[in-house]
């Protein structure tokens, strides 16, 4: 007997949501997925439509063959995996800006450190210069035997 699937709820749909939107963050897709799910959000229930049609065929090897389908059925579905996909867009912007500014922070730490070496280095050397001009030039002691 052939049996027919409920569609999707709520909490099934975010689900797909994340894992489609990690997926394709993971694979550093983020920008070209959300271009393409925009030109097709109109065919989005056509898509789904189809994917409906060859579920009996696919779902013998994938068991969510038929939640994509449904996920697809809706178009404010896709809508809420373009905004998943531009949230992790801007995180990883932000992120990569903070990164950014951490490597520009060590990096002006680690020049003045430079400068600070090399300045500790020339003080040194100008104590141990004056320091010997001292030893040589007292009129007190005279000279050293």
């Amino acid at each position: 007997m052939l049996q027919f699937r409920d569609p999707i709820d709520d909490e099934r749909r975010d689900e797909i949501i994340e894992a489609m939107a990690n997926q394709i963050v993971r694979f550093g897709m983020t920008v070209p997925a959300i271009f393409f799910l925009e030109m097709s959000k109109p065919l989005s229930f056509i898509g789904g439509q189809a994917m409906h049609f060859f579920a009996p065929i696919v779902g013998v090897f994938f068991d969510t063959f038929e939640d994509y389908a449904f996920f697809f059925d809706n178009r404010d579905n896709v809508e809420l995996l373009i905004q998943r996909l531009e949230l992790a867009a801007m995180e990883e912007k932000a992120e990569e800006k903070k990164a950014k500014e951490a490597k520009k922070e060590s990096k002006k730490e680690t020049k003045k450190a430079k400068r600070w070496k090399k300045g500790s280095a020339l003080d040194e050397a100008m104590n141990m210069e004056s320091d010997g001009n001292r030893e040589t030039d007292s009129p007190e002691e005279g000279p050293k035997e």
